[in-house]
């Protein structure tokens, strides 16, 4: 969760050079301040300003005085102790010089207020001696909240202007000396003789003059002083001589002739004067000070700039307090109108500070909110989980997210997601109120499902409408050509009744067919899967194929070798093959190329969703016809949905196979486009058995007849069961009837013998697989054939081969029937 009362970003280490790279590169959260993204507000500005200053700054902060400084600050510590004083605690770094610098220190962090220091001897050990360094420096305080946080120190090394300082004084005392000696470098004037002056050899060294100057006039000292000063020296000298002075003091600079060099000269003489004031001559010396007024104008340099500083400081202290503070007033703005609800728990999950959206969205006061858990207005269905993920976070978790229900004053519910950080001391947490949005996906919801349903209704009206045309046209062939045979009968003729029984006869053939797939696009099909090589079942189609597409179409097998089994109903794969290669040969009047693939492929679930990982065998069926547009290609699976003329397609085709594929635990996709074809994809999954044996042909009749075998019909539809008893009885066999499983069952817990089981799989109190399996087990040498047509019977049908039992599809013919029943009755 986002304590908004603390930044969490540590942009105040973004700059900031060589050290800000090594406060950000520092494993800051073994040290006592923690991680950095938990430090006060007022030690990041602090650390910000030190950051991007050029001048030599350092911070102690907290009571261990840990350390921070700038690169400025680091070229004056000296290789001993950087780069390991940053972080090292203030005492230990600066062991050698506390007992000065510790007093100051103490007296800030008490409350005491700034210190200011001025050209201070700290002697310090740098590159592996002791050195006498002098420090003009300042302490100044650094709040926290209610107390001073650490000390921000701005700090010059001033060793050189100090050494400076002394050696001007030294030479002014050596001037004081010389003059007291004599006319060492001195000059002489003779005030009489218009200023005529003579120069003694020192004074001409110093000035850089040819011995010959020695006797120079006035003019000649005046046309040597620099531009800048000579106005204001000449102008001295004559007041000083017109005037009753008795000493002359001067200062100024000179452009000596023999090098062009500026320096400054220093002039102490003494006025002659006789006893009515005139002036008789000027005696005194010269001395070159300029290395004492370039040390004299940079020790005011540096006295200047201490005093700026100072300022500065001062004026950056007062900066920081104002940002604290209006970093303050933004946190507290930001805590006090935010609609989010921001809550800081103590280690053991007790609220301690909430804001006002606590009451605006729930009605709790913050005096009943706080110093309380979160169990006392959890939602009791919850499980109290706002409790137990604060105490997750507040364990030191890191960081949770959830949602939960959190009672109002008014004893209502409100949904709040969570989100929450913890650091050493507290949890912080944000937490918005969801409650409308969970409304509204409620609701949404709530319109999909009417949606799906609507479009549910509307998918089943449309199929519902198919099947009544399709079955209409069919009933109307068989109840035709009944009607017809009743007639030719009732009149007693028996001509042509044989072609209006193959009418008959030939409308439910077609209606089995269309039963059977309506049944594979519902998934409801009985299958029999088992292992199939599709290679094999391909090559062993080919010539089915060529004959079935004609002579027009080019034929190609690409048969990938070392293909993996297959788990399918190897009858349904044949089944799909051969239409799909109908509806290519439809899609390419004018001819073309018809090729079937295989391919091994594995999928993870991105590549194909609809499929589940793993492995798949691939059988791709292309043509080169005409193809479809986007919208047609997006409906061809749909049942009933045909672009064939009327009376060439049922629009069931391509439904069963994709119903076939997804009862096979697999998939099957279309692509194709306007003229250049289309190609359908079989997905079946792998199987690492053995390949299954390939069913055989049915065999014709067995020519030899019943022997007077018991079969034991159970079926509850009585016209079905009556067609089949009576079928039976022609047959030779011996009939027992059951109209129910419970029925059946009591037949076979009786002592008579039974030769074969022939049971409905849907039938009413016990279902025909629980008749099987117990037949099976109580009487082992009885054959079982099951009959289906009901679509919810194809989940009865998995493992019946495992199980012994057989199976047969309505609606059967007698042939078929009585082949089957020979065959089990006679093994």
């Amino acid at each position: 969760m986002l304590d908004l009362k603390r930044s969490m970003t540590p942009d105040f280490l973004a700059r900031g050079g060589e050290m800000g790279a090594l406060m950000r590169a520092h494993d800051w959260a073994d040290s006592t301040l923690g991680p950095a993204e938990t430090w006060p507000q007022s030690l990041r500005t602090a650390l910000r300003i030190l950051l991007n200053s050029n001048h030599p700054m350092f911070i102690w902060w907290g009571p261990d005085l840990i350390q921070f400084y700038n690169d400025a600050y680091r070229q004056t510590m000296g290789p001993e102790r950087h780069p390991g004083a940053l972080g090292q605690r203030g005492r230990d770094c600066w062991a050698e010089i506390w007992d000065i610098i510790g007093p100051q220190i103490e007296q800030v962090m008490s409350g005491g207020g700034s210190t200011w220091h001025e050209n201070h001897l700290v002697p310090v050990t740098r590159n592996g001696r002791r050195e006498d360094v002098y420090w003009t420096y300042g302490f100044s305080p650094i709040d926290q909240d209610d107390s001073v946080g650490g000390v921000l120190v701005v700090c010059r090394d001033v060793t050189r202007d100090v050494s400076a300082s002394m050696a001007l004084r030294e030479r002014e005392a050596e001037l004081a000396r010389v003059q007291q000696i004599g006319r060492i470098g001195g000059l002489e004037v003779d005030l009489r003789s218009g200023f005529r002056n003579r120069r003694s050899p020192e004074y001409l060294l110093v000035h850089g003059l040819p011995p010959e100057a020695a006797t120079e006039t006035h003019e000649d000292w005046v046309r040597r002083i620099h531009p800048e000063d000579r106005e204001a020296t000449e102008r001295q000298f004559v007041e000083a001589v017109n005037g009753d002075a008795r000493d002359y003091v001067a200062r100024y600079r000179i452009i000596r002739p023999s090098d062009g060099e500026t320096r400054w000269i220093s002039v102490r003489a003494v006025i002659e004067r006789d006893d009515s004031g005139t002036p008789l001559r000027l005696v005194g010396a010269h001395i070159d000070v300029t290395e004492q007024v370039e040390a004299e104008q940079k020790a005011q340099a540096s006295e200047e700039a201490a005093r700026k500083l100072a300022a500065q400081l001062a004026q950056l202290n007062t900066t920081l307090a104002q940002h604290v503070e209006e970093k303050t007033r933004e946190r507290d703005r930001i805590w006090n109108v935010s609609q989010d609800l921001l809550l800081v728990a103590d280690r053991r999950g007790v609220w301690r500070t909430v804001n006002p959206a606590w009451t605006n969205t729930l009605g709790w006061s913050e005096a009943e909110l706080l110093n309380n858990t979160s169990e006392w207005i959890e939602h009791p269905a919850d499980g109290g989980i706002t409790r137990a993920q604060l105490a997750e976070l507040c364990a030191g978790a890191g960081t949770v997210r959830f949602e939960s229900r959190i009672r109002a004053k008014d004893g209502s519910y409100r949904w709040l997601s969570w989100t929450g950080v913890s650091d050493a001391d507290a949890c912080y947490a944000v937490a918005r109120d969801i409650t409308a949005d969970k409304a509204a996906a409620e609701r949404l919801k709530v319109t999909e499902e009417a949606l799906r349903q609507s479009q549910k209704m509307e998918a089943v009206g449309q199929l519902t409408g198919g099947i009544a045309h399709d079955f209409n046209n069919l009933l109307t062939g068989i109840v035709g050509s009944l009607e017809l045979m009743r007639t030719r009968l009732e009149q007693g003729r028996t001509d042509n009744i044989a072609r209006y029984i193959d009418a008959a006869m030939i409308s439910a053939n077609r209606a089995a067919a269309l039963t059977h797939r309506l049944l594979a696009f519902a998934r409801r099909q009985p299958l029999v899967p088992k292992p199939v090589d599709a290679n094999h079942l391909v090559v062993s189609l080919e010539d089915l194929l060529r004959r079935t597409i004609g002579e027009a179409i080019e034929f190609e097998i690409a048969a990938a070798p070392d293909l993996w089994l297959t788990l399918c109903d190897p009858n349904q794969l044949e089944s799909a093959l051969l239409n799909l290669a109908i509806n290519a040969r439809d899609a390419m009047p004018d001819g073309g190329r018809l090729t079937i693939t295989t391919r091994n492929a594995t999928f993870d679930g991105g590549e194909m969703p609809a499929l589940l990982p793993g492995d798949y065998v691939c059988l791709t069926v292309s043509d080169t016809g005409v193809g479809m547009n986007d919208d047609v290609a997006a409906r061809a699976f749909e049942p009933f949905f045909t672009t064939k003329p009327l009376g060439r397609g049922t629009g069931l085709g391509l439904s069963m196979i994709y119903g076939f594929a997804q009862q096979s635990r697999g998939h099957a996709s279309i692509a194709s486009a306007r003229s250049e074809g289309t190609s359908v994809t079989l997905y079946l999954p792998r199987e690492h058995g053995d390949a299954g044996e390939r069913q055989e042909p049915a065999k014709p009749p067995r020519a030899d007849a019943a022997r007077g075998e018991t079969v034991l019909v159970v079926e509850d539809e009585a016209v079905v069961r009556a067609v089949i008893v009576e079928m039976l009885r022609d047959q030779g066999y011996r009939v027992l009837e059951a109209v129910d499983g419970p029925s059946g069952l009591a037949m076979l817990q009786g002592d008579e013998p039974i030769d074969l089981l022939l049971s409905d799989i849907g039938l009413p109190g016990l279902n025909g697989r629980q008749l099987a399996d117990y037949a099976r087990l109580h009487r082992p040498d009885i054959g079982v054939l099951l009959m289906t047509g009901y679509a919810e019977s194809a989940a009865m049908t998995d493992g019946i081969r495992e199980a012994g039992i057989e199976l047969i599809t309505k609606p059967f013919d007698h042939g078929d029937l009585m082949t089957r029943v020979r065959a089990m009755v006679a093994d």
